[in-house]
C-alpha cells in the first residue's frame, strides 16, 4: 500500500493500553473451514470478502471489535476433510499456517454469512495477497471468535478514532451505541471513503504511518461535553499520540481511553 506499509492486521493482539477494556464472555473456540461466496471490492484498496454455512448459525456475533484468527496455509497443502481444530494442530509439525487477526465486519444469522474487509497493499503481506486473489468457491479458515468491546452504555458521548484498519470495528460500534458519536477515520484519499454516516473522513498527507491527520484533527476538535468513552486503533505511534493527547491536554480519564495497537509502521512482515 506505500513504501512503509500497514500489516494485514487489522485485529492484533490488544497493546497494554487496552487490558482494561470490557469484554464480552468468550465463546467457545474452533475452526470454520468455509467457502467464499462472493467477493467486493468496496473501495479501490478494500476487498470485502463474504463466507456462508450453515455451521455460522452457531456463531453468536457480538458486534463491535469481535474478530477471528485466519489461517494462511501454503499454496497446495493438504489439509484433511473435515479440517478441525485439533487436526490443524496435530498438523504443525509438518505445516503451520500463517496467521492473522481480523474483525467481523458483518454477521447475518438469518443468510448464515459473515463478511471481512481486507485493506489491500499488494503482495507485501500474505493476507493482502489472499485477498487480492480469493475468488469465489475457494475456501477461508478461520479459528474464534474473540470477545468483542462492550461500549459503557452510561457514556454521555463516544469517541471512535483510527485509520481503514480499523472501519469494521468502529463502524460496528456506531450501529450498537445510542449516544452521540464523534468519528475520524484516516484513509488514503475520497475515493477509499466508504458510506458512513457521521464519519469525519481525513485524507493523509503522507505514508500510512508517518501522516499526522488524525492526531491534528483530534487536537482541532470541539469535542462534546460530559462523560467520554474513547475507541481508537490504528498504527501504533498514532495511537500513543492521540492517547497522550486526550489524557494530558484534554483531561479525560485514563479509563475511558481506548487504545489498541493494529500495526507499527515499518512492520511489514505480514
Amino acid at each position: 500500500m506505500t513504501d512503509n506499509p500497514m500489516t494485514d492486521n487489522p485485529t492484533s493482539a490488544p497493546s497494554p493500553e487496552s487490558s482494561t477494556r470490557r469484554r464480552s464472555r468468550r465463546q467457545e473456540t474452533r475452526l470454520w473451514h468455509l467457502p467464499v461466496v462472493r467477493v467486493e471490492r468496496v473501495t479501490p484498496n478494500l476487498a470485502r470478502v463474504t463466507v456462508r454455512d450453515e455451521s455460522l448459525a452457531v456463531l453468536a456475533g457480538a458486534g463491535t471489535d469481535q474478530n477471528v484468527m485466519l489461517y494462511l496455509y501454503p499454496e497446495g497443502t493438504e489439509l484433511p476433510e473435515p479440517l478441525t481444530l485439533d487436526g490443524a494442530r496435530g498438523l504443525w509439525s509438518q505445516v503451520r499456517p500463517l496467521t492473522r487477526t481480523y474483525t467481523i465486519r458483518r454477521h447475518d444469522p438469518a443468510t448464515n454469512e459473515v463478511d471481512f474487509d481486507f485493506v489491500l497493499h499488494g503482495d507485501i503481506g500474505p493476507a493482502s495477497a489472499w485477498a487480492s486473489r480469493v475468488a469465489v468457491g475457494d475456501k477461508m479458515i478461520f479459528v474464534g471468535p474473540s470477545p468483542a468491546y462492550q461500549p459503557d452504555p452510561h457514556a454521555d458521548w463516544y469517541l471512535l478514532a483510527g485509520d481503514e484498519t480499523a472501519l469494521p470495528a468502529i463502524a460496528n460500534i456506531m450501529a450498537v451505541v445510542s449516544a452521540p458519536v464523534v468519528a475520524f477515520v484516516e484513509v488514503a484519499g475520497p475515493a477509499e471513503e466508504q458510506d458512513l454516516p457521521g464519519v469525519t473522513w481525513l485524507h493523509r498527507d503522507a505514508p500510512a504511518g508517518e501522516s499526522t491527520v488524525l492526531v491534528d484533527a483530534i487536537r482541532a476538535a470541539e469535542l462534546p461535553a460530559g462523560t467520554p468513552e474513547v475507541w481508537l486503533a490504528g498504527e501504533r505511534s498514532a495511537m500513543v499520540d492521540v492517547r497522550a493527547h486526550l489524557l494530558e491536554d484534554r483531561g479525560f480519564p485514563r479509563r475511558r481511553v481506548r487504545p489498541t495497537t493494529y500495526w507499527r509502521l515499518g512492520e511489514s512482515g505480514n
